[in-house]
């Protein structure tokens, strides 16, 4: 009995002996981890205020996705807490190996090789929510003059295109259901040709002609 437990006496400090090394260098890996993913943040912050990129998607609906999710009013405070978060992660799995916590090691590593795909899909969804903006500022711009009514509604058909679009391509690249988003791809954009065919066919043949009439006057005073 009492060799049983000098037995488990001595393993066990053998393990905290051995566990021991590993749990301080996992905490100094953390806390070092911490600082350095709190300058990352800092510095793209600053990066991106030099860039005045706040400036440049104020009214868009970039910042208006930003208020009403209540991710805050900066894009740069955004912006730099995802790096920071990244930055943890890596810092996790890293501290979780050092651990010997190979299951939840494992797990980790799996998120980070998923990132890529999911910074991208988030890029082309940002690049997407401001194409949106653009085209809607720029159909309305453009037949405001001709037609103020149509121009709104074409606007945000554009607008509703080119996000619908954008959402296809960031669940394509996400790797869901590829296939499937293709075909269902194929057949928005027939409809949407169809349906577009039509409209200009029955409803907006005065808004075609209002335009035709336009440019053609344009063309003849160059002239």
């Amino acid at each position: 009995m009492y060799e049983s437990a000098w037995s488990f006496a001595s393993q066990s400090v053998s393990d905290v002996a051995v566990f021991f090394p590993r749990l301080l260098g996992a905490l100094l890996i953390f806390v070092i981890g911490a600082a350095i993913a709190s300058w990352v943040r800092k510095f793209f912050v600053k990066i991106l205020e030099k860039v005045r990129v706040s400036s440049m998607l104020k009214n868009t609906p970039v910042e208006h996705f930003l208020k009403n999710a209540e991710l805050g009013h900066r894009i740069e405070d955004v912006i730099g807490s995802v790096f920071y978060w990244l930055v943890m992660l890596v810092i996790a799995q890293t501290s979780a190996s050092v651990l010997g916590l190979e299951s939840l090691s494992v797990l980790l590593d799996r998120v980070l090789g998923y990132l890529p795909s999911v910074i991208s899909a988030i890029l082309v969804l940002f690049i997407g929510v401001l194409l949106a903006g653009l085209v809607e500022g720029l159909l309305k711009g453009t037949l405001k003059s001709v037609d103020a009514k149509s121009a709104r509604a074409l606007g945000k058909v554009g607008s509703y295109l080119v996000v619908t679009i954008a959402i296809m391509i960031a669940i394509s690249e996400l790797g869901i259901a590829k296939e499937f988003i293709f075909v269902l791809f194929v057949g928005f954009v027939a409809m949407l040709s169809l349906g577009f065919g039509l409209a200009l066919g029955l409803g907006g043949k005065n808004l075609v002609g209002k335009l035709l009439e336009r440019w053609y006057d344009d063309i003849s005073d160059s002239r």
